[in-house]
Parts: structure tokens; C-alpha cells; sequence
């Protein structure tokens, strides 16, 4: 799982991640906290990225896909950056529909559900059923195509998602306003900025004690919003870097699983100067972890 952001400002673009992976073995849950989520399309580019989600197609990469894509770029530039963000759905909608997983997933999808005692037919056996919710778990894969292009340097942030069960390849959703989007565990700052997440007002709207509509409650909850109008772009990245801060803080002293943590990496891009990285862990973070100077 992953906390990650993307904040469109006029100035330009921050986009921010943690670094957990997280993988289910044989003993459960197992963590590595040395993971990159966020990457430049290319060198010396106007455009980045940021996942959540998935980590990987199996032995082929997100880093390999985008560097394909960046390949591509060289000889035939994109004129947006949504006609870059088209041009990696289709690359990666290929490899997503051939990815075995996948596949698996959609043939045990088209079975009907396993029933104690009463299986027949085309219906998946208790095995099948443990296999089919585990796979559900773990196949959804978003990724956000931010920054600009050189023919308007006007910046543009494009999220798609890709889902397992989804028939047809996935649009980009477009950025419509200065602010910023979050995916992955957004719920630690839908309840810091926005004063609930979905989860609370859902318990709220079916507790039989809101007598209101789901919009009049989504009203009030909005009066308790402490989201700012407008941020200069440095006190963009200050609040990228806090609300995932705060997040990584949050599970971690819970009782959920710390499905977020390890080093905060971000980037931005100002209209003005290309992808930039404000922290990246250089490749012995793994190595000194935990290290001391003394």
C-alpha cells in the first residue's frame, strides 16, 4: 500500500510518496521500506510520475515501462501532458493485460462464488475463493503523469487506475483545479484537512442516527476543512511532505498494519525549470538503515 500525492499549483507540480512495499508470504505481511514510487519520465524532463498500488508486473518493472515510454518520447514528443499520460496507459494497459495474475483473476472471476456444500458447475472451490480474494487484494495499480510540456509550460496532472476487472483500457482523469490529490491510505488526511474520510461518514450516514441527506453532511463536514485557497509552490511541497509525514505517523502508532513508512521522496516541477528531486534516497539508503555515527 502507499501514500501518495500530487499537488497542481500554477507555479508547477510536487509529487510525493512513501516507501513501503509490501508483500504476503507464507508468514504473512512482509515490508521493505526502500522502495521508489516516484520517478522522472526520462532525463532531464519536464514530466514525472508517481504509483501506488502494484508494485510491479512481476519481472518487468514500472521503472522499465516509463523508461520505454521516455525512449518514445525522443523521437516523437508529447504535445500535452495528457497525450503523454495516453501514450503510458497504452503501453502499460499491454503488458497489464497479458500479466498472469491478472489473467488468473479475470478466469476465476468469470466462475460463480464458492458455497459451503452446495459448490456445482462453473463455481470456484474453497481454494479458488481464498485465491480469487487474495488476487482482488493486490492487483489494482494507479499511477498520476504530472509536469508540463515546452510547446505551453503550462502544468497538468493526469491520474489513471488500473483495475483487474476492468474490460477495457482505463481514460486519464485530468486535474481540473489547483489543490492536490491523494492516493493509496488517503484517509489520514481526508480526516487531518478535510475533517472525515469516507469510512467515517459512511458509519455516520448508516448509523440510523443522521437524519440528513449524505449531501448535508457532506456540508458540514466541509465547514471543518482546513485546506488552504492557494499555496506558493515551496509551502506546496512543505504540505505534501507533512500530510504524508503525518500518515506514516498515524499507522504507525495504531493498530492497522504499517502499510506506510520508510524515507518521504519528492519532486516537483515549476514551469520555469524542469523535474527536480527535493529528497531521493540515494542507493545505500537500504544499507545504512539504522546505521550510527557513533
Amino acid at each position: 500500500m502507499t501514500i501518495a500525492a500530487c499537488y497542481l499549483s500554477p507555479e508547477g507540480i510536487v509529487l510525493g510518496a512513501d516507501s513501503t512495499a509490501s508483500t504476503v508470504g507464507q508468514g504473512g505481511m512482509h515490508y521493505f521500506n526502500f522502495n521508489q514510487k516516484v520517478f522522472e519520465v526520462g532525463q532531464d524532463s519536464t514530466l514525472g510520475v508517481v504509483t501506488w498500488g502494484l508494485g510491479s508486473l512481476g519481472s518487468l518493472s514500472h521503472r522499465t515501462i516509463l523508461a520505454r515510454v521516455a525512449d518514445g518520447f525522443v523521437a516523437n514528443a508529447p504535445g500535452s501532458v495528457q497525450a503523454a499520460a495516453d501514450a503510458f496507459i497504452d503501453a502499460f494497459w499491454v503488458e497489464y493485460q497479458a500479466f498472469a495474475p491478472v489473467q488468473r483473476f479475470r478466469a476465476l472471476n468469470a466462475k460463480q462464488p464458492f458455497v459451503p456444500g452446495g459448490n456445482a458447475g462453473n463455481s470456484r472451490t474453497e481454494p479458488e475463493e481464498k485465491e480469487f480474494g487474495s488476487l482482488k487484494a493486490g492487483l489494482g495499480v494507479g499511477f498520476c503523469v504530472a509536469g508540463y510540456v515546452l510547446s505551453n509550460r503550462t502544468p497538468a496532472a493526469v491520474s489513471v487506475f488500473f483495475d483487474p476487472l476492468g474490460a477495457t483500457k482505463p481514460a486519464g482523469q485530468a486535474m481540473t483545479q489547483e489543490g492536490s490529490a491523494w492516493w493509496g491510505v488517503p484517509n489520514i488526511v481526508d480526516r487531518l484537512i478535510s475533517g472525515a474520510d469516507v469510512n467515517l461518514k459512511g458509519a455516520i450516514l448508516s448509523s440510523g442516527k443522521w437524519t440528513g441527506t449524505q449531501q448535508e453532511l457532506e456540508q458540514v463536514v466541509a465547514t471543518q476543512s482546513l485546506r488552504a485557497a492557494s499555496l506558493p509552490i515551496r509551502d506546496a511541497i512543505d504540505y505534501v511532505y507533512s500530510c504524508i509525514h503525518c500518515t506514516i505517523k498515524a499507522l504507525k502508532f495504531s493498530s492497522l498494519p504499517q502499510v506506510c513508512g520508510g524515507p518521504i521522496e519528492l519532486a516537483v516541477i515549476t514551469t520555469d525549470r524542469k523535474f527536480r528531486w527535493v529528497r531521493h534516497k540515494p542507493f545505500d539508503a537500504a544499507i545504512n538503515d539504522g546505521d550510527c555515527d557513533d
